[in-house]
């Protein structure tokens, strides 16, 4: 699957930058990129790319211009500086409540001009998100019905308990002294090899089965509530397993997944879609610019 680098992969590059200039290095449907603009997005321009280097932000800033211009062509879209002051602090809130601009400049490597692109490219997302959303099918209760009936183990939340043990031996002794009365908290306290649980009874709350090993997983959403199961073998040991309770997530949850991931796709989509509909031309002592299996600038070495 074709990838679009928009995000903060983009940031993570360790790169530093040489001399500024205004040497246009590509252009897209007409509108040149200089160099000075390719190396604005670096946080320390005192010491130099290598070609590799310069051509992974080039071409993020082709990316970049490709859809900007898109969005406002198709959608009228205007992003204010207001818009991006708001976002970047959003930006480093989420990176650290209460983290300086410079905290999170310094861990993603970014000058504050090549964040504030990024913030751009973050709203833009949400603005084309809302575009599409609007006029993509419902999703149908029959969508709904499916979702539910493919992935089970993701839409339900499992209340368990288990015991483990080392050997089947052992498993049948638990079960002898379970039948003959015991509760099964104070055994796992006492027997459990999973001591992380076996503190609390054996008690490993409520959670997705599609977290927990295989088997492990299979017993939890087969086994009758309230009933210990027959000892399930895992890479683990041998597990007696206990289900307090089983909750499916309503339709309305997954309803709303389905939307969004829905929205989510045709964003890619349109994202990837004006990429490769793009006029791009790229210095040719810089690299070449292509789209598959991705769109990058692949540097001249």
């Amino acid at each position: 699957m074709k990838k679009v680098i928009v995000a903060a992969s983009a940031l993570a590059v360790v790169l530093a930058a040489c001399s500024t200039s205004n040497e246009v290095v590509a252009s897209v449907n007409g509108t040149d990129i200089t160099r000075a603009e390719v190396e604005s997005l670096v946080r320390d321009p005192g010491s130099g790319f290598s070609n590799t280097d310069f051509a992974i932000y080039l071409g993020v800033s082709i990316q970049w211009e490709a859809t900007d211009q898109a969005a406002a062509e198709q959608f009228d879209v205007e992003i204010t500086e207001a818009q991006i002051d708001e976002r970047v602090d959003e930006l480093v809130t989420e990176f650290s409540p209460g983290a300086e601009l410079n905290d999170y400049l310094e861990s993603v490597n970014a000058s504050e001009e090549g964040v504030r692109r990024y913030a751009r490219q973050l709203i833009l997302q949400d603005l084309v998100f809302d575009e599409l959303a609007a006029d993509l099918d419902p999703i149908t209760d029959e969508d709904v019905a499916k979702e539910l009936a493919d992935f089970p183990m993701d839409w339900t939340q499992v209340c368990a308990s288990h015991i483990l043990v080392a050997t089947p031996q052992e498993a049948d002794d638990v079960q002898a002294r379970l039948d003959a009365g015991e509760e099964f908290a104070a055994l796992a306290s006492e027997l459990s090899l999973d001591t992380a649980s076996a503190v609390n009874g054996g008690d490993l709350g409520c959670a997705a089965p599609s977290g927990y090993v295989g088997p492990f997983a299979e017993a939890t959403i087969n086994a009758e509530i309230g009933v210990v199961t027959e000892p399930v073998e895992t890479e683990f040991g041998y597990h007696l397993i206990l289900v307090t309770d089983r909750i499916t997530a309503d339709d309305e949850q997954v309803r709303q997944y389905l939307e969004q991931a829905q929205a989510s796709a045709a964003v890619d989509e349109w994202f990837l879609s004006m990429i490769e509909a793009a006029d791009v031309t790229v210095d040719a002592s810089i690299g070449e610019w292509t789209t598959d299996p991705s769109p990058q600038v692949i540097a001249t070495l």
